[in-house]
């Protein structure tokens, strides 16, 4: 009897624990999924496929530019099924051209708006495409030259004659459409009926649907920090860390309070010298840098010292470097400053290749001064929780931050 009630007094220990914990875990997978953590960018994995995005341009069913940016992004094993279909292609003489990867739910319900029928554009109302899932892709065939080959309709063409099962084409068309077919097929995609364009990757269903901006999803990094956009009117926001894992992308750090540029996040491209705005976008992080003549850190060091500058005149060959010496002529701030907001920081590597003058200049994460106090155009933080980040970033895992990733619709 004893026995029994300790193990029953265990096991509703351990389901209020996991009752505990389940909603933390679930904002934790949201959290990873809506900032896009395990895309992968098909460009950069193999620069030979063909892009052609057509909602990135007019050219669709709708005639309006509906995506932000060209990107074909797609889910880890979702990318590298592609990849596989792209190198059987090849060993024939082909490839491929990619119309469409992820697309972000947002979109989907304005293309169901502007063409509601289920048998060519999926209602978001019931669960949506399987392109919001980044697990399918729209793609064409071409020859070696890049040229795109004949198929029995243009893409995106709601009629008979993009069935699968449609055969009044020419001879050639169909060849292409089935050479196109068995090489997706083979490499673990499964087509459409109604659409020779599209495959689904036959694991989709691992995938939930997310609402991304593609321009604000990191590429080829095993560390990312990222900074959410605060609310209208405040400079405080918050600092989430994560690292990718064998099985996938884990939470390690956050929710961090963190301070950014004293009139918030500009818009992509928009960061300009002394506007006190923070650059949106996604940034690798450079060198640690400080008063000691260590700190615990992996990461390149370098101390800071009271002949060190970073200059921020726009005129300047040497705008948006750090320089040894200070100058006499140049607009600069130094690196060993009285108030000790840089005794602990980390170069975030932005507007340096190529370094374009008046974009901004000096972009670190440092010492805040006090909570709630804005930067020029930084990210803050207090010193102990940097100094955690510090000693957790790894070069060997190519660290990145996301600035202004939208926080909750």
């Amino acid at each position: 009897m004893k026995y029994s009630q300790k193990n029953n007094l265990m096991l509703i220990f351990l389901g209020v624990l996991l009752l505990m914990l389940s909603p933390a875990i679930a904002a934790e997978a949201a959290l990873v999924e809506n900032l896009g953590l395990g895309m992968m960018d098909v460009a950069v994995l193999d620069p030979s496929i063909v892009h052609d995005i057509k909602y990135a341009t007019p050219d669709n069913f709708t005639g309006k530019i509906l995506y932000t940016s060209s990107r074909c992004l797609l889910r880890e094993p979702v990318a590298f099924r592609l990849l596989q279909a792209q190198r059987l292609l090849r060993s024939q003489g082909f490839g491929l051209k990619v119309f469409d990867c992820y697309r972000p739910v947002e979109v989907q319900k304005k293309m169901w708006i502007a063409f509601p029928d289920s048998n060519y554009v999926a209602n978001p109302a019931t669960g949506g495409s399987r392109h919001n899932r980044a697990a399918s892709v729209d793609v064409g065939l071409v020859d070696p030259t890049g040229r795109e080959l004949t198929m029995p309709s243009d893409f995106d063409e709601f009629s008979d004659r993009s069935h699968l099962d449609y055969l009044a084409a020419s001879g050639e068309a169909l060849r292409n459409r089935q050479i196109l077919q068995d090489a997706m097929q083979q490499a673990g995609f499964t087509p459409m009926m109604t659409e020779w364009w599209h495959f689904d990757s036959t694991d989709w269903r691992d995938h939930s649907p997310a609402d991304v901006d593609v321009r604000l999803v990191p590429h080829g990094s095993g560390q990312i920090l990222a900074v959410q956009e605060p609310k209208q009117g405040s400079v405080e926001s918050i600092l989430w860390g994560f690292e990718k894992a064998a099985t996938g992308w884990r939470q390690v750090w956050g929710p961090i309070p963190v301070t950014i540029g004293r009139a918030g996040i500009a818009g992509f491209g928009k960061k300009r010298e002394g506007d006190g705005m923070t650059p949106r976008g996604v940034y690798n992080l450079g060198l640690v840098f400080g008063y000691p003549e260590k700190v615990d850190s992996r990461m390149p060091y370098r101390q800071a010292t009271f002949q060190d500058a970073w200059i921020d005149e726009q005129t300047s060959p040497r705008y948006n470097q750090w320089v040894k010496g200070i100058p006499t002529n140049e607009s600069h701030e130094k690196m060993r400053r009285e108030d000790h907001l840089y005794r602990l920081g980390v170069v975030i590597n932005y507007n340096t290749d190529p370094v374009v003058a008046g974009h901004g200049s000096a972009i670190f994460i440092h010492i805040w001064k006090e909570p709630g106090n804005p930067t020029a155009g930084c990210v803050a933080m207090a010193e102990t929780e940097l100094q955690k980040i510090v000693a957790w970033l790894d070069p060997a895992k190519s660290p990145q931050i996301i600035l202004g990733f939208p926080g909750e619709k």
